[in-house]
């Protein structure tokens, strides 16, 4: 049986044939691990496309000097992108991907099986259209972010981005540091200086922005 938070999570499951219905719940898993675990690595096989039930994913790369520069976040009722292409491209995975929150809930359906189901499923192709869609725009705006000249600009990009309809980010400095490729203290400082100017409020794990046409 599909759990019902699957069912919330990702509404599509719901529009599944009989026959698909049945071969999901047969060959998917549910598995939690712990913040800090680290699901794939660069040049791994993807074994199965994945959906986040609860928790946070992280997607990232890293320089040549050893940097950490991160692509994006897989939330809970998304996918991942680079798992969809290595899936259907047969390729090996081009990124790592690490537990960002305090744990993270995924369900897991074999490539095989995923392949199968988004030839006979208007909803699995839908949904998979959604996810290319969604990440090239959170692609794009890495790569932005990446490009401009200075952290503060690099830091007010990244608080828009990641703010949720009540403005807040659940975060910390040293996951800011490690996603703009920084030394902690140096987000820290600028951290303060939004603070100071009324900008943003914080609190442990997470920041409010006050002003967000002041970061704009």
């Amino acid at each position: 049986m599909i759990p019902p938070q699957a069912l919330l999570k990702y509404p599509f499951l719901r529009t599944l044939s009989t026959a698909s219905r049945t071969l999901f719940e047969a060959r998917s898993t549910i598995r939690v691990y712990r913040r800090g675990t680290h699901l794939i690595s660069k040049g791994d096989e993807v074994g199965g496309m994945y959906f986040v039930l609860a928790g946070v994913l992280r997607v990232f790369t890293i320089s040549a000097t050893g940097a950490e520069a991160s692509l994006y976040r897989v939330n809970e009722g998304e996918s991942c992108l680079l798992a969809m292409n290595a899936i259907f491209a047969e390729i090996r995975y081009p990124a790592w991907v690490v537990v960002e929150t305090r744990e993270v809930r995924l369900l897991t359906v074999p490539a095989a099986i995923f392949r199968k189901l988004y030839e006979q499923e208007v909803g699995i192709r839908s949904f998979t259209l959604n996810v290319l869609s969604a990440r090239i725009f959170d692609l794009m705006g890495s790569l932005e972010e990446m490009s401009l000249d200075s952290i503060e600009n690099r830091l007010k990009s990244f608080l828009l981005r990641r703010a949720d309809s009540r403005w807040e980010i659940e975060t910390t400095h040293d996951e800011i540091a490690s996603y703009l490729a920084t030394a902690r203290e140096v987000v820290s400082r600028r951290i303060k200086h939004l603070k100071a100017e009324g900008v943003i409020e914080t609190r442990r794990g997470r920041i409010k922005i006050l002003k967000p046409q002041a970061l704009r």
